[in-house]
């Protein structure tokens, strides 16, 4: 009996297989990059917003300068001048509800060195009212806006009646800021004042030329 021969060959895929896998591999380390790339982004873009937001915080809850108008001070003195009309008004009256009790009890001393007491401390008062002192330093500021830069000076009082009746100020101060900046150039200072140029990206020359807005 005659027996048909079969020829078997065999395949090696073991290069197919690691080129499939080496593929997959770069595939995921794509991924991976891909993801922590995101990832970095994301946390840059948060850390500027939350400078940015830090900053903007500080700007709101910076100090504005403020402005002392005549009519501020006008006002400043009415109502220095309205608590005192309104204590006087209350010494006025325990002085009558004294005087009525003396005149019922004319023998009371006691009541006699208080209603001397009161009509002091009513004098006092009334002496305060006529005499009106503002002892606090007053600091006006002029601003004028020439293009993108504000020139602004200031001016300072030794007290709020200097200012009030006209007296001359006794000091005064220049500088230059540029809108959207936070420094400024101070026309006054002998200091070096590069780094605040650069950021308002000016030359020193070209500020100088702003010093003849300032208020005389």
């Amino acid at each position: 009996m005659a027996y048909e021969v079969f020829e078997t060959t065999s395949h090696d895929y073991d290069p197919v297989n690691k080129y499939i896998d080496e593929k997959a591999r770069l595939r995921r380390t794509k991924s991976t990059w891909r993801n922590t790339k995101s990832l970095a982004l994301f946390l840059l873009a948060l850390g500027v917003f939350l400078i940015l937001a830090a900053y903007a915080y500080h700007i709101f809850k910076k100090p504005h300068e403020r402005l002392l108008s005549n009519n501020e001070v006008i006002k400043s003195e009415e109502k220095i001048k309205s608590n005192l009309n309104e204590e006087i008004s209350v010494k006025e009256e325990k002085i009558q509800d004294l005087q009525n009790e003396i005149d019922s009890n004319p023998e009371n001393q006691r009541l006699k060195e208080e209603l001397e007491k009161i009509k002091e401390e009513k004098n006092q008062l009334e002496s305060q009212l006529q005499n009106v002192v503002y002892n606090s330093e007053a600091v006006v500021f002029d601003k004028q806006t020439v293009g993108e830069f504000i020139i602004t000076t200031g001016f300072s009082w030794n007290t709020v009646d200097d200012l009030r009746y006209g007296k001359k100020h006794n000091t005064d101060w220049c500088y230059l800021t540029k809108s959207g900046t936070t420094l400024d150039y101070d026309f006054n200072s002998n200091a070096n004042q590069d780094v605040n140029l650069s950021e308002m990206n000016i030359t020193k020359s070209e500020a100088e030329s702003y010093k003849k807005y300032c208020s005389n």
